[in-house]
């Protein structure tokens, strides 16, 4: 049982919200503690995350709130289109493995991919593809929300194990990685941690949800070029632009601000002097494109990012 303060962190749903379904729709109806605070069970949890889903993809709460689980795996399998992986074999197989629910043997398999592959192919080539993979089997009905938790925290353990081999503490230029407050998701800026370390930048992580008044006094002090920010597809994406923009005025002139995840795709508005990127390939590239500019020469400031027109999405 969780209280509702976890609910609403979790799931990005405010308090007073949960507290209006529960009047109008009778749910979530969650138990009581001993000082009458609001507990809710992980099935009700599970269950607001699927609403959740659907009120971003433009439903309203009347119409999905009522639904039972099985009407809202349903009703997303009808909303959401099935994305090309071309995962093959391999996606095929980590499905069967989190269908078997043997955690051990799913973690050697994927062991055994970074092995083969290395971090940088492991997380450029491989993971996108996997993650996909993992996203619609879930969307379809395939696996549960547990098994894709279990597939993000073992993917998540084995990158964390591999980045102390690739870490270089005088990597250039100095990126900081973080979420906005409301951003639980954290794969997304560890694998941009993984790819831009593999080349040979200076990664600092603050985890998730950090407010935003402290991602700049952070970036200020430990002197980093770059912010970089990931947003899931479940963040609001129209609290997005507002978020980066007032971070952008937060941040000093000569830090450049970085963004991407599947969140900000197809964003309508993009803040000047913030830089979307599709994939992990562009910001590696964009990367090595600032090197050899010399923008990120030890001992001068970050390039001015706030003159940069964000990139077309793609």
């Amino acid at each position: 049982m969780v209280s509702i303060s976890v609910v609403s962190g979790e799931t990005g749903i405010a308090k007073e919200v949960l507290r209006k379904w529960e009047d109008r729709y009778g749910f979530p109806m969650p138990d009581r503690d001993d000082a009458g605070n609001r507990m809710y069970s992980v099935e009700q949890v599970s269950r607001i995350k699927l609403i959740k889903l659907l009120l971003d993809a433009g439903l309203r709460p009347g119409m999905v709130v009522p639904l039972d689980e099985a009407q809202l795996h349903e009703l997303i399998k009808k909303k959401r289109t099935p994305v090309v992986t071309g995962a093959g074999e391999e996606g095929r197989q980590l499905i069967d493995l989190l269908l078997k629910r043997d955690p051990n043997q799913l973690r050697e398999n994927l062991r055994s991919a970074l092995t083969r592959l290395g971090l940088e192919g492991f997380v450029l080539n491989l993971l996108p593809r996997l993650n996909n993979e993992v996203g619609n089997a879930w969307a379809a009905g395939t696996i549960e929300i547990h098994d894709e938790h279990l597939y993000t925290e073992t993917v998540q353990a084995l990158i964390r194990e591999a980045l102390p081999h690739a870490l270089n503490p005088l990597g250039w230029p100095r990126i900081l990685l973080t979420t906005v407050p409301g951003e639980l998701h954290t794969l997304g800026t560890l694998m941009v941690e993984a790819a831009l370390t593999v080349s040979g930048a200076r990664c600092i992580s603050l985890g998730a949800q950090s407010p935003l008044p402290e991602i700049a006094s952070a970036a200020k002090a430990y002197g980093t070029h770059i912010v970089g920010l990931s947003f899931s597809a479940s963040f609001p994406k129209k609290n997005i632009s507002p978020m980066l923009r007032q971070l952008r005025l937060q941040l000093e002139h000569g830090i450049q601000l970085w963004v991407g995840g599947a969140g900000v795709v197809g964003l309508d508005k993009v803040p000047r002097g913030v830089r979307i990127f599709s994939t992990l390939e562009e910001a590696s590239n964009a990367m090595q494109e600032g090197r050899q500019r010399h923008a990120f020469a030890p001992g001068c400031p970050a390039s001015d990012a706030s003159s940069a027109p964000a990139p077309p999405h793609r």
